[in-house]
């Protein structure tokens, strides 16, 4: 009896172990955060290993410092690096992240809007990824459960004689007891964590975050810089214009120029092209929703008499990405 209730202490403890970072995962706020992730690639070993849920707090760009890991949005989803680089630049604070893993930092800057903020706290379920992770918290549970179960229908050919099956037939048996209860509970929330990675949703909770930083990260992956000209450089909030006219100019860079520009992919922040076309040389001139622009800056925090930079992304008609950044004055 006391080995049975040892057994039932252990299992409890290890179900706590399971469910405390799952609620954390759904509930980042009880642990003082703002959101949570999953790493989905190792960018950024041996400090944060795929399957990793790391803690995010949001905070002023300000006090985000050179080694500080945070989390970046950019057009197609979120990752998390370090930071290797900062300046303040036209009024606004500009990141260059890297991966810890990878020899040279990130391509291009980051602006203060794209920081979602900082790891504040990391939980190393990647632990779990691993050969003797998986069979801990799976494997075991599993043929715990299974030899447990057979254990159970062996002991009724024990029972021979029909007096003896029909008076154990007329006691109450539960189909799972408690320790069968706990090994079940144990499979099934390790084995959420194990498959959550390929179900990924967006930037609801999980990130991927590869080797120049992405959602399903390809390594090597260049992005030819730009120059960027935000024309009128000034944005009056309170007007009723419709279009926000941005000239991107692309620099010399092999075989790439203006008339390559894939209007359908360019992105201002997350906001895409209404519209875009060559004009004079080598100049691709996009055309953007002026609500949808100012609506964007709005949730970002911006108001009268701020400076941002906005970043420009898109790809070439042959999947080269490129992408560049300019800075609008808002007044209203």
């Amino acid at each position: 009896m006391k080995l049975k209730i040892i057994g039932t202490v252990a299992l409890t403890a290890i179900c706590l172990l399971l469910v405390i970072p799952t609620l954390i995962h759904a509930f980042p706020f009880l642990a003082g955060a703002n959101s949570s992730y999953t790493v989905m690639s190792g960018s950024m070993s041996p400090t944060l290993k795929p399957g990793d849920l790391i803690l995010v707090k949001q905070t002023d760009p300000a006090t985000v410092d050179v080694n500080d890991i945070v989390t970046v949005k950019y057009e197609t989803g979120v990752f998390t690096h370090r930071v290797f680089e900062k300046k303040f630049e036209e009024g606004i604070y500009l990141f260059k992240t890297k991966g810890d893993a990878n020899e040279e930092p990130d391509l291009g800057w980051w602006n203060a809007s794209q920081i979602m903020g900082k790891t504040v706290f990391v939980i190393p379920l990647g632990h779990l990824y691993s050969p003797y992770g998986y069979t801990l918290s799976f494997l075991v549970p599993c043929v715990l459960l299974v030899g447990k179960q057979m254990k159970h229908v062996f002991s009724l050919f024990k029972r021979r004689s029909k007096r003896e099956f029909r008076r154990w037939r007329r006691q109450k048996h539960p189909v799972l007891d408690t320790t069968s209860v706990l090994l079940l509970f144990i499979l099934v929330i390790s084995g959420s964590w194990l498959v959550a990675p390929y179900f990924q949703l967006g930037s609801f909770s999980y990130f991927s975050d590869s080797e120049w930083a992405e959602a399903t990260f390809t390594a090597g992956q260049w992005v030819v810089e730009v120059e960027i000209d935000i024309d009128p450089d000034t944005l009056n909030l309170g007007s009723q214009g419709t279009w926000t006219t941005i000239y991107a100019y692309i620099k010399p860079s092999g075989d790439y120029n203006a008339s390559d520009v894939d209007v359908s992919t360019i992105l201002l922040e997350i906001i895409p092209a209404d519209w875009g076309d060559v004009q004079g040389e080598n100049c691709f001139m996009a055309k953007f929703n002026r609500t949808s622009v100012i609506n964007y800056l709005f949730d970002a925090g911006y108001g009268d008499g701020d400076v941002v930079m906005l970043t420009v992304t898109g790809q070439f008609t042959e999947g080269m990405s490129f992408q560049g950044s300019d800075t609008i004055n808002l007044i209203e």
